[in-house]
């Protein structure tokens, strides 16, 4: 006999984004980890551990993927963590757990490249260490405006005022105040490194479209039926 109770908990479990709640998870305890090192030792967590072209050159590699995981205050990680929250969860259950944390984690990774490359022309400008998740969460909006353009979305500008746009009109309103700020940059926010974020999930998407594309093509050319040739990915996003 099959033990219907326990293949719905397995379904159930499956369609649970633990991922993107792992993130958030780890970007929390992190925050923590970092304020109490900045109080109770001197370890210099953002000279290790933050982004900079000074860490680069000194071979310190590992800041592209440990910046991500470093905030400056509560109130960065809670616009981090709340739209990765946001956009994560459907995107980690439509692509699948392993091309999500590929995407969220190259966007972060080429954000950081953007800046550094930026901070090279100009060390005025972009020369400061960077740190924070929102490289590869402005990644997740590209990509979640990419897939699912037209869906509507209800934003809380200064946590009062609901509004609601399309997607596609908050990826095209983030592109454009990342722009602004990286040429009139006036602020301490790294707007080359959202703008970094964004093209990656872009690439990173049109990358995992152009697989499976190819998947397709060898699994049709090896007589499969066009049922099973169909990108899963495209299946997933039928059930949005």
């Amino acid at each position: 006999m099959r033990d219907h109770s326990e293949e719905r908990s397995f379904r159930e479990e499956e369609n649970r984004p633990w991922l993107t709640q792992g993130l958030v998870v780890a970007n929390v305890l992190i925050f923590l980890g970092q304020l109490a090192a900045d109080r109770y030792s001197r370890f210099p967590v953002a000279e290790w551990f933050a982004l900079s072209l000074a860490g680069m050159k000194a071979g310190h590699l590992w800041q592209l993927l440990t910046y991500q995981f470093l905030h400056g205050g509560w109130l960065h990680l809670l616009l981090n963590c709340w739209a990765l929250y946001v956009f994560g969860r459907e995107l980690e259950l439509n692509l699948g757990r392993a091309r999500f944390l590929k995407l969220y984690l190259f966007s972060g990774i080429l954000g950081g490249v953007v800046q550094l490359l930026c901070s090279i022309f100009s060390p005025r400008l972009f020369g400061g260490a960077v740190e924070g998740a929102s490289a590869g969460v402005f990644g997740l909006v590209a990509a979640f405006a990419a897939l699912f353009p037209r869906r509507q979305l209800t934003l809380l500008i200064f946590f009062v005022i609901p509004a609601t746009i399309r997607a596609r009109t908050l990826f095209i309103a983030a592109v454009v105040v990342a722009v602004l700020g990286a040429v009139f940059t006036v602020d301490n926010v790294a707007h080359a490194a959202h703008l970094g974020g964004m093209l990656g999930g872009l690439l990173y998407l049109n990358w995992m479209r152009s697989s499976l594309r190819r998947s397709e093509a060898r699994v049709t050319r090896g007589g499969a039926s066009e049922r099973l040739a169909k990108p899963a990915v495209e299946h997933r996003r039928s059930r949005a």
